[in-house]
């Protein structure tokens, strides 16, 4: 579960994957949060309005912890780094056009 706390008034839980979160971040405006779990095949992006997931992206099949998610400054972009020395970077433009 993720727990976010917005200006310190809303308590918001988030079920997010079944394995413990191996990587999460949220994004510059506050309005996204991205997670994988230990295993890293999939980011979920959640909304921090009320929790549900905006998009899932699949970074592979095989078991790869993810080190690093980060959301680009200002474009509409998330990368992520794994112990198998990969880079992945996605378009997150449908995450972020259901949170306008």
């Amino acid at each position: 579960m993720l727990n976010y706390v917005v200006d310190k008034s809303i308590d918001l839980v988030i079920p997010a994957h079944d394995t413990e979160v191996g990587a999460m971040a949220v994004n510059p405006d506050g309005t996204l949060i991205a997670s994988a779990s230990e295993r890293g095949h999939i980011i979920k992006i959640y909304s921090t309005d009320g929790g549900e997931v905006v998009q899932e992206l699949k970074r592979g099949n095989s078991k790869a912890a993810l080190e690093t998610i980060l959301f680009h400054p200002n474009r509409y972009l998330l990368a992520c780094t794994s112990t198998k020395a990969s880079v992945h970077i996605f378009e997150i433009s449908k995450a972020v056009e259901k949170c306008i």
